[in-house]
């Protein structure tokens, strides 16, 4: 079935033209911020609707690029425009795009009053080799759970709140859920959740009130549990497995497949991020006990959902 794109329920264009895919997305990205900051009235041209909007209101922006993954596209004014060949101006007008949104929020005068966080959701599908990004010196990528696969960007920008600088802090994506809810001033469900607020780390240049990370795979079981925990600068892993990797690629460890190790693979991840050096489980006793003892209270309250992959598919929903 030709990709299609929605708008709501309503199919507005079959297949996708990625040529013009991104520009289509920033267009409504920007109409979007427009009506809700009050400065616009909503005419959108790929559909008969018009919205007007009197004054400003919050308003929560999901911005998800189909950039970098592959197919990489790009439209005129990012195609060639890199030396990094297609992965590049791909990039290129990833880039523009979040440039564009920027500018509307300060052009609409709501920028003092918006918190943007710019991330991703795993590190390079190695399989595509120089289609794919780079994860520099952190080991393996997407579908692993070694650093390569799980570290990513994370970007807080909210001008006159967020001070200019960088942080070593743990945080997660999961973060982001309690973090907003605060910040719009909601109130989070009556059910466990993963997430921490990040508030202080964003805005009060404080320690992170995280301080241990659980690795799933796309492979874990109820049988495996996680297959790796980080407590501060340690990290641990239960088990180890290839990601999305071509058969050719140099780290063996990168293809292998399933191992589990007991006692767990330990690293420092403050100085040996590439995780090539693990320490000594006797020496280091007493850190391994601790990440056992996390790992245990945070699997106590450990449910597990039903599949939705394993429901297999409907053909009646096809487009």
């Amino acid at each position: 079935v030709p990709c299609p794109v929605f708008e709501n329920e309503k199919i507005i264009q079959q297949p996708a033209v990625k040529i013009n895919l991104t520009e289509m997305y920033i267009d409504a990205a920007t109409n979007f911020i427009k009506e809700k900051s009050g400065l616009y009235a909503a005419s959108y041209t790929y559909c008969n609707c018009t919205t007007f909007s009197e004054q400003s209101s919050p308003f929560l922006l999901y911005m998800a690029f189909q950039h970098t993954h592959k197919p990489q596209f790009s439209g005129k004014l990012a195609t060639n425009s890199c030396i990094r060949g297609e992965f590049g101006d791909a990039l290129a007008e990833l880039d523009w795009g979040v440039g564009q949104i920027l500018e509307e929020l300060e052009k609409d005068g709501v920028s003092d009053n918006t918190f943007v966080f710019f991330t991703s959701d795993n590190g390079p599908d190695l399989a595509f080799k120089t289609h794919a990004g780079v994860q520099g010196p952190l080991r393996c990528g997407k579908a692993s759970t070694w650093d390569g696969g799980q570290r990513v960007p994370g970007i807080a920008w909210w001008p006159g709140k967020i001070r200019h600088g960088r942080t070593q802090e743990l945080a997660a994506t999961l973060d982001l859920f309690p973090t907003v809810m605060k910040l719009a001033g909601g109130k989070m469900p009556s059910v466990i959740t993963d997430g921490i607020d990040m508030s202080p780390i964003l805005f009060e240049n404080k320690k992170s009130n995280r301080q241990s990370f659980v690795y799933y795979s796309p492979y874990s079981t109820p049988q495996t549990g996680p297959y790796a925990l980080r407590l501060g600068q340690y990290k641990a892993h239960f088990y180890t497995k290839g990601g999305s990797c071509p058969g050719d690629y140099p780290d063996e460890v990168c293809r292998g497949k399933l191992m589990a190790h007991s006692p767990p693979l330990l690293f420092n991840l403050n100085v040996d991020p590439s995780e090539l050096y693990p320490l000594d489980p006797t020496e280091y006793a007493d850190v391994l006990q601790e990440i056992e003892k996390v790992k245990k209270d945070f699997e106590s309250t450990m449910v597990w959902g039903e599949s939705q992959m394993a429901r297999g598919k409907d053909p009646s929903y096809e487009p």
